[in-house]
Order: C-alpha cells, then structure tokens, then sequence
C-alpha cells in the first residue's frame, strides 16, 4: 500500500469515473511513475514491487515495458529504474500544446537579455515538488546551470516562498516539508512564514544565499483561475551580482510579467490582478 508521504507526493489517481473500468495495469504504472518521481535516485523493481503493494512480477513487467517505451530508464549497474528522457518529451509537447512555452519562453529571453541574468521557468508537479520545464540563458560570462526537467522541493528558495503563499499548505504542513528541504543556511521556519506573507503582498520573493551560500534567486508565481501556483519564474545568479536595488527593480519585473501570463493563460474570463504602475506603461 502507499505510504502517506508517498500519497501526498503524488497525486493519486482518482477511482470513479464517469464511464468505463479502470484499466489496471494503466493506473499501475501511473502509480509506478509517480513513485520514481518521488525518489532522489533510481529504485529496484522489487523496492517499487514493496512500496506501491504490487505483485513482484507485475510490477516488474509493467517497469520493463515503460523503459521500453523510454519513460523509465533501466540502470544496469544497480538493476534499477528512474524516470527517462522520453518524459520530457511528452511534457514538453503538453507544455506546448496548452501554450505555455509559447508565452513563456519569449518572456524569459527579454528578462534574461535585459538583467544579464539566467531566467526559469518552475512548473508545479505535486504538493511537493517543482521541476524545471524551460530556461533562457544572458550573455554573462558566468553561468549557473540547470537541466530541463531537474526537480526541487516545493519550498526551496525564493520559489518556495512564492510556492507557499498561494498553495493552501497548513502551517504544519509547511514546516513538515521546509525541515526536509536540504539547504545551506536556512532561516527559521518563524521568519520563512513571515517572507511567505511578504511574497503574498509583494508578489514576488528574494532569497539571499539561503538555499545556497553565494546563490541569489528571485521569484514570482503564476497563478491558476482559483490563485493556486502552477508556474513560476526564478532569476538565478551569484550573490555579488545583486545588489538591493537591482534586486528589486528585477523582482518588479518578474511579478508584472508572471501577472501579465496569467491574464494570457485563463482568458478573458478571470479578473484580472491590476496592472502595476510599470505595466500601464508599456
């Protein structure tokens, strides 16, 4: 059976449906998918077998053919599985598809040719967990880089703050979660709350060598029809690059371009957040 991390890490398919029978081994090798998705490294079929309460051979037919369709990649040294490239296909054909990338991936070429700085894009993927979905890198001689498709905790950084100022995670959640996240200098959960409630207000967050000693990151949410998060956008660079007032003019950017992608992304049926005095002038 799941455990009740396992559960809340993933999000669990439902069990009615409007018409038809489930098919047993799709919701099983969703639930083996997910489960890969949630480990820091790569699992055995029988660690997967024991973990989701499948049958050992089930499990194991069901992993061999998502490595041989590339969904899973198989490790000889180790006999284990993780997730594969073949994923990442698909997500980006679904990212496509609904038009994110098509809004997105312009908007983080400006910010990162006007800061000089590498711009992210953060989608949602549980209660727990973002992963890198698109990236555009400046003309900086010094870059920080990531891989499309790495995945970090929910509350890591100035992302995490953004993440948990519209998530509707209890305060005890919250602190479940931050004690887990691996960081260099993490403030106290009291003050993490209070930069939560200042990112609500601001719309954007600052995160100052906490995640990483020398790694500035600044951020600001994408919000769904009901104010959830589903994306944010991140500037990533080194400490010494930021000062205050860079900092924050960059952050009042983000916030007015995450605000203006929101209002493209639900359509004229949302009410729009109103626009900053910077947007009306553009």
């Amino acid at each position: 059976m799941l455990t009740d991390d396992q559960d809340r890490e993933s999000f669990t398919l439902s069990t009615t449906f409007n018409a038809g029978k489930p098919v047993g081994a799709v919701v099983s090798a969703f639930a083996i998918l997910r489960h890969l998705a949630a480990q820091e490294g790569a699992v055995s079929s029988a660690q997967v077998a024991r973990a989701l309460g499948l049958n050992p051979s089930t499990c194991f037919n069901i992993l061999k053919t998502l490595a041989a369709e590339r969904v899973v990649q198989f490790e000889e040294v180790g006999k284990a599985y993780r997730l594969g490239a073949g994923l990442l296909e698909l997500a980006g054909s679904a990212l496509d598809q609904v038009g994110y990338t098509r809004l997105l991936h312009p908007e983080l070429e400006r910010l990162a040719a006007a800061w000089q700085t590498p711009m992210t894009a953060w989608l949602r993927v549980s209660d727990h967990r973002v992963m890198l979905v698109d990236q555009a890198v400046s003309s900086s001689a010094i870059q920080i880089h990531m891989r499309i498709g790495h995945r970090l905790p929910l509350l890591v950084g100035a992302l995490g703050r953004c993440m948990a100022a519209h998530a509707g995670l209890p305060v005890e959640e919250m602190r479940r979660q931050y004690a887990a996240v691996r960081q260099d200098n993490p403030p106290p959960f009291e003050q993490f709350l209070a930069e939560v409630e200042e990112a609500r207000a601001a719309g954007y967050a600052v995160d100052r060598d906490g995640f990483t000693r020398g790694v500035t990151t600044v951020s600001s949410p994408i919000l769904d029809a009901e104010g959830r998060p589903f994306l944010a956008l991140s500037a990533v660079g080194l400490t010494a690059q930021f000062s205050d007032e860079r900092a924050a003019a960059m952050a009042a950017d983000l916030r007015d371009t995450t605000r203006r992608i929101g209002r493209q992304l639900a359509g004229p049926g949302r009410a729009a957040a109103p626009l900053s005095p910077r947007e009306t002038t553009r």
